[in-house]
């Protein structure tokens, strides 16, 4: 279904191409109908002297329409002054993760530490176990989900067979959709919060006010508010897991985060997920989410 390739900053024209030291992971993917490119845009991290050239680069890579970085090189051994002057960089709010147990939680609660837990007991949060975790969108369940998810690799898993991160982007999941089953994912109000004092329904997909689909899901999340019958019952959702199993199956759609390697995602248009590794691994990942409304 899909193949990697890779492309040097010379390689790359027109929009693809961007200002500073960045190479692109040119990610290929035959549809039905057409061959869609997904760059990742890879920058190198050269200090807080330089923060706001790397950050404005990020943005205008993302306002080009790609939608992932990875910056090589972040320091993981400094409080978390490094990775937290990247993310308050953006001029959005850090969003705090209240939910999950304070031993996870770091920097005032928005640095929420993806590692296996021993002491979690909370079958839906596969964050903190050692298993598959499917494509999602993060805090798929919030009124407003965060426009930027941010993933620094503080220690990857030990068996570099395991532990891989998923991307896929939605303009890629679209061609393997029908006109049908896009319809009703984007016209259908799924449910995915319903507590006392909010309840939060919303498509799966929708478009911006520039006509760019956006993409809303978890399928855990979904299963867990709609119940079993519900769930199995709704066609064009089962047709999209369908598609994402296919898609995470394929080893081509994964990579391997060193450390201080950081992702940056738009995670309104980029699905992301991670294959099962090893237990007590050691594998380490500290996740920032970031509201930016104009991104």
């Amino acid at each position: 279904m899909a193949k990697l390739c890779f492309a040097s900053p010379s390689n790359i024209q027109g929009e693809n191409k961007v200002k500073c030291d960045v190479f692109a992971h040119a990610h290929v993917v035959k549809g039905s109908k057409q061959t869609l490119r997904m760059y990742i845009h890879w920058l190198q991290w050269r200090g807080t002297n330089e923060l706001k050239i790397l950050v404005n680069e990020i943005r205008e890579i993302f306002s080009l329409g790609s939608v992932i970085c990875i910056v090589k090189n972040v320091p993981i051994n400094d409080d978390n002054v490094s990775y937290l002057s990247i993310a308050k960089s953006f001029g959005g709010e850090l969003l705090r993760d209240l939910r999950m147990p304070s031993r996870a939680l770091e920097a005032d609660s928005v640095i929420y530490r993806v590692e296996e837990d021993p002491l979690n007991t909370d079958e839906y949060a596969l964050s903190a176990t050692n298993a598959h975790f499917p494509l999602h969108t993060d805090c798929a369940h919030f009124l407003y989900p965060a426009q930027v998810m941010m993933l620094l690799c503080c220690q990857p898993s030990m068996n570099n067979d395991d532990g891989k991160t998923i991307l896929i982007d939605v303009d890629d999941i679209l061609t393997m959709l029908t006109k049908e089953q896009i319809s009703d994912l984007a016209t259908n109000q799924f449910p995915w919060w319903q507590g006392a004092n909010q309840q939060v329904r919303a498509p799966i997909l929708t478009k911006t006010d520039e006509g760019r689909w956006q993409i809303r899901f978890n399928q855990t999340t979904l299963k867990r508010e709609m119940g079993d019958d519900e769930f199995a019952k709704a066609s064009a959702l089962q047709s999209l897991i369908r598609v994402l199993k296919n898609i995470e199956v394929n080893p081509n759609n994964s990579i391997t985060l060193a450390s201080g390697d950081l992702l940056i995602v738009h995670n309104q248009h980029v699905l992301h997920g991670r294959t099962a590794f090893a237990s007590q691994s050691s594998r380490l990942l500290k996740r920032i989410r970031i509201r930016v409304p104009d991104l």
